[in-house]
């Protein structure tokens, strides 16, 4: 392959040319460069070793059908053969975007619990959509994310190995986030990309592999024959009820500090996933939109103490205790829908009524007021609001309604009592 330098062009399938401005970085498969396309900066992988043509066709079909979802940096332009290689043209990462190893490493921090959960949401709504199209990512892993700490969006990168599901792209996987069945030699799908999205979460949410507990630590060497057996055929859980592959202190310090504070729904649902039963069932994997459900039920817990001012997840709201400074939570309130899903609410917190990463309610302190706390509509549609004696009120986007018993909000089709 001729590496690209300053100045040179390459010619899109289009017909149009974009100029190399200057390199990015590399890896593995190819150099990242800086290209200017009619005026406007984008990026361009190019491959060192140029792949067959069967993904060369395979990347002009998922450019031709565009990307699922705004999570994905997607191939957006592919290159004419030429210059002993060839590449595509996607979206540049924007600025304050970090690769998700620099969370593992500790390097970057999520600026709150409410970002980490943003983080997950589109996680699994890019993969929801890329399933829902009838495509498989066939190699998901730690290195296919940057997150903004702030806000938690989530941008995933690396989207040319996708491929329609069942069709095999030749990739593997990376080691650690392969699927038992996949580290025996079964082709890659949706149901092994179910596998690798559980443990990106678990690492998302607790910083350590979900797998690497003890029995890994003391492995003198992990050749490829360990590597199959603690990844394949003998893969355990660290908190599995075979307690032989549990963390080790002073080692897996984050998920053993997580852990525990984490809501017991969603260590149950990674007990579940992690089982032994579903770790043999492919098939009966959580899919994307169970495991925004559970994220969104974890929002649903997760309120501003009023005491110390830090996020806490409530466990039980009729003694609730903030798990920062151990006192109890004075809960303003809670939103109930009639499916008996309950919102909890305290001043300053964030509440998102769907399962996406728009914030539909901001509780607001009201100091002197008859009502001192209150729910602002930061949505860009009205709310509607009826009292106990039947009156009706519109709410603008921007305006407040009292957290006040027994008021019934209708928020789109959703209807909702504060009690």
């Amino acid at each position: 392959m001729q590496e690209l330098k300053t100045g040179d062009k390459v010619n899109l399938t289009n017909g149009v040319q974009a100029k190399i401005v200057k390199e990015l970085g590399r890896g593995g498969q190819g150099i990242v460069y800086l290209v200017d396309l009619g005026g406007k900066q984008m990026a361009l992988k190019w491959y060192l070793k140029a792949p067959d043509n069967k993904f060369y066709k395979n990347l002009e079909e998922n450019i031709s059908k565009g990307s699922p979802s705004d999570a994905f940096l997607w191939p957006e332009y592919l290159t004419r053969k030429e210059k002993g290689s060839y590449g595509y043209i996607m979206k540049l990462r924007p600025q304050g975007y970090y690769e998700f190893g620099q969370y593992l490493l500790a390097r970057r921090q999520f600026g709150s619990f409410e970002a980490m959960l943003n983080a997950a949401m589109k996680i699994c709504e890019g993969f929801y959509k890329l399933h829902l199209s009838g495509l498989s990512y066939q190699d998901l892993n730690d290195g296919n994310f940057f997150i903004e700490p702030q806000t938690g969006d989530v941008l995933i990168c690396d989207n040319d190995n996708v491929m329609p599901d069942g069709r095999k792209s030749g990739i593997m996987g990376k080691a650690r986030y392969m699927a038992p069945e996949v580290v025996g030699g079964k082709a890659p799908d949706k149901y092994s990309d179910r596998f690798s999205l559980a443990v990106i979460l678990f690492m998302l949410f607790f910083g350590n592999h979900p797998f690497e507990g003890s029995r890994v630590l003391a492995c003198p060497c992990m050749t490829e024959t360990f590597e199959k057996k603690f990844y394949g055929s003998e893969i355990l859980f660290i908190y599995d009820d075979n307690k032989e592959n549990r963390p080790v202190r002073g080692v897996h310090n984050n998920v053993l500090r997580r852990w525990p504070a984490m809501p017991k729904q969603l260590q149950d649902a990674f007990k579940e996933q992690f089982s032994k039963e579903i770790l043999s069932a492919p098939d009966k994997r959580m899919i994307e939109k169970k495991w925004k459900g559970v994220i969104q039920s974890l929002r649903d817990t997760l309120v501003r103490c009023p005491k110390c001012g830090n996020e806490t997840f409530v466990s039980d709201s009729a003694a609730p205790v903030c798990m920062n400074c151990g006192k109890l939570l004075d809960l303003s309130g809670k939103l109930v829908l009639g499916n008996g899903r309950e919102i909890l609410l305290t001043p300053n917190t964030t509440v998102y009524i769907d399962d996406d990463n728009n914030p539909d309610i901001k509780v607001i302190p009201v100091p002197g007021d008859k009502y001192p706390v209150q729910l602002q509509n930061v949505t860009k549609k009205n709310w509607v609001v009826e009292t106990q004696s039947g009156k009706i009120k519109s709410i603008e986007p921007g305006a407040c309604v009292p957290v006040r018993t027994g008021l019934k909000l209708s928020i789109g089709t959703l209807k909702f009592e504060i009690q």
